[in-house]
């Protein structure tokens, strides 16, 4: 769980700082996508209560969604920095 969490954190961050160097929303809107899809599933076990107990396979998949996910919205942010300069 804390390796999904500080995936998409980091993730949140790389958005922040791109928009604070005005990158065009465009231009984030696939790194958006796919934060939004790494953190609903990192809430989905969250909120489920048990945090995977009943069901610990599938938590550990989902979360690896989460983390999946979320590198490749990094991935995406890398590219826009290598780009833009």
């Amino acid at each position: 769980m804390i390796r999904a969490e500080e995936a998409v954190v980091a993730l949140v961050h790389d958005l922040q700082h791109a928009q604070e160097f005005d990158i065009p929303a465009e231009q984030l809107e696939a790194a958006q996508d796919l934060q939004r899809k790494a953190q609903w599933r990192l809430d989905f076990v969250a909120a489920e209560n048990s945090m995977g107990f009943h069901a610990p396979q599938e938590a550990a998949r989902i979360l690896g969604e989460a983390i999946d996910y979320a590198w490749c919205g990094q991935l995406e942010m890398a590219k826009l920095q290598s780009a833009s300069h």
